[in-house]
């Protein structure tokens, strides 16, 4: 049968069939009180246990029913399919009060059917009767209803057999997969789920496209083809999805989500799930990968995914060489809830509990204020670098930051989610390890001599001053690079540029200074390293020992 309605309340996928029943099989619909002749030959389904058709594996099940303008195509004596004229689905909806669906109908259908069987095919709402296809870009409006599917590529073929009139079991030959998010974070329980995609690394593979249809279902001759399918949640309002749960247990009523593909074994499958932070509007994506999966005819694949990110702390933004966090004493998540006063939202502040020099440039040496030792002043670069006391230590110098920024090959990843302060946030910058920068050095800048810790002359970088364009996304080997999170800033008291800008202290100050330091700024666009950053900043440390610390996944 079909169906474009999908319900899941049972553990086994049931693709149920039809036949006819003999007190319903007259050419006059009486189904709702109405008495309308109807012209041509009587094509029924119903679903009598006996005669149903089932896959049975270990997931959610998948129900369907026959909705408003549903057709059948059906092969005459003269093998000419003709698509069914009239049918009875809509007295039979409104004969239940509050239904859209019918769990049998009846159509009518012209041409000359003298034989004892006719084959029947199903393809979709605009189907052709020879033609399928299957949408790279599927919607479903409501959680747990997969109305969508006979718009989106559901197709199935019967053998109608009978005499003056006819029965038919339907058996469905797309391939169904059913998405069922949730997770145990708190960061993202409640986050509303836009969009999932369904893709491989192979652009050759077909899970999308136009084909032709044989009688036993078969698929071929593929045109506008697509290795990935994506399917829209959020009913064409920016504030909609469905609604990701807090539970160790999927709960497919919620929001049970599903893609028509083509049927077929694919070496590696991802699946993507875009997020959105219902607070700050965020959105970004979370991706796992399968490998040698096999999406059956007439069959649905389940998939239950508990999402995670990574949860960044939000008690290490300093001011440079700081003894304690910008936030000491007042952080985000303090045990004692009035002391919580760290802003955790971009453009939030507070000054009265940021630290005392938040707004000068002389130190109040408090364990939250910076460290105003004076930068470099021998000019004859023999004296040993000036270097950090305390949390500053062990950060890249400005040698190092510049070779991870000139020779680094940085990609910029908008998309890859990650959390904290109890927020969702994406944006990124992945850098080459150092092991993988040839000639990576500690003691001098690339392609020079000099070593900005041990000299007078100020150094500063800005890609856009080398035309330098930022490539977007992930490289294609992320075991070789490492991963800063845009964690943004604490500028006077108040948070900027989280999601937007990675900011990161090095250990070296700028020469004759007390206040400055070199630090970078890394944007989707550029990234710089400044020689202009006041210490009184509240920014992150890479520890160069320790590449990956921030990785996402």
């Amino acid at each position: 049968m079909t169906k474009k309605s999908i319900y899941f309340g049972t553990l086994l996928l049931t693709a149920l069939a039809f036949s006819s029943c003999a007190s319903d099989d007259t050419a006059t619909d009486k189904t709702a009180g109405k008495d309308t002749p109807k012209t041509g030959t009587v094509f029924s389904s119903e679903t009598e246990p006996a005669t149903r058709t089932s896959a049975t594996y270990t997931g959610s099940g998948l129900d369907f029913y026959w909705t408003a303008n549903d057709k059948i195509w059906v092969k005459d004596d003269n093998n000419i399919y003709h698509q069914s004229s009239e049918d009875d689905i809509a007295n039979r909806i409104a004969a239940v009060p509050g239904s859209t669906t019918t769990a049998k109908a009846k159509f009518w259908v012209n041409g000359t059917y003298t034989g004892s069987t006719h084959k029947v095919r199903y393809t979709g709402k605009n189907g052709a009767s020879d033609k399928v296809t299957i949408k790279a870009s599927q919607t479903q409006n409501t959680p747990n209803d997969a109305a969508h599917i006979a718009d989106d590529g559901d197709f199935g073929v019967a053998d109608a057999t009978g005499s003056g009139k006819y029965s038919f079991t339907l058996n469905h030959k797309a391939a169904y997969v059913t998405f069922m998010p949730y997770t145990a974070q708190d960061v993202i329980a409640g986050a509303k789920l836009q969009k999932i995609r369904i893709y491989t690394d192979n652009t050759s593979d077909q899970l999308a496209g136009t084909f032709d249809v044989d009688d036993a279902g078969t698929l071929s001759n593929a045109t506008s083809t697509s290795n990935s399918v994506e399917l829209d949640v959020t009913g064409g309002d920016w504030n909609g999805g469905f609604v990701i749960p807090k539970s160790y247990f999927p709960n497919y009523t919620t929001n049970a989500a599903t893609i028509v593909v083509k049927p077929g074994t694919y070496s590696n499958i991802n699946v993507e799930y875009t997020l959105r932070d219902p607070a700050n509007y965020v959105m970004g994506t979370i991706t796992k990968s399968y490998t040698n999966v096999t999406f059956e005819a007439g069959k649905n694949t389940p998939i239950r995914m508990s999402l995670k990110v990574k949860e960044y702390p939000g008690n290490d933004y300093y001011m440079w060489d700081a003894y304690q966090n910008y936030w000491a004493g007042f952080e985000w998540n303090n045990p004692i809830l009035s002391k919580r006063t760290q802003p955790v939202l971009a453009g939030r502040s507070n000054t009265t509990d940021a630290p005392p020099s938040w707004n000068t440039w002389i130190s109040s040496h408090t364990p939250r204020d910076f460290n105003d030792v004076m930068g470099y002043t021998d000019v004859t670069g023999t004296s040993p670098a000036v270097t950090p006391k305390a949390t500053a230590i062990g950060s890249p110098n400005v040698n190092e930051w510049l070779w991870y920024l000139k020779k680094g090959d940085l990609h910029y990843d908008q998309t890859t989610l990650w959390a904290s302060m109890g927020h969702l946030y994406s944006g990124g910058m992945w850098i080459l390890k150092k092991s993988k920068i040839p000639n990576f050095s500690s003691n001098h800048a690339p392609d020079e001599t000099t070593d900005y810790t041990r000299t007078t002359t100020i150094v500063s970088y800005n890609s856009q001053d080398e035309g330098k364009t930022i490539p977007q996304g992930k490289p294609s080997n992320l075991s070789n690079y490492f991963y800063l999170p845009c964690f943004g800033q604490y500028w006077a008291g108040k948070l900027d540029n989280i999601g937007t800008m990675c900011g990161y202290w090095s250990s070296t100050v700028v020469p004759d200074d007390t206040y400055r330091t070199y630090g970078v700024l890394l944007y989707n666009n550029s990234v710089e390293l400044s020689n202009l950053l006041g210490r009184n900043c509240g920014f992150k440390y890479l520890k160069i020992s320790n590449e990956d610390e921030y990785r996402p996944f």
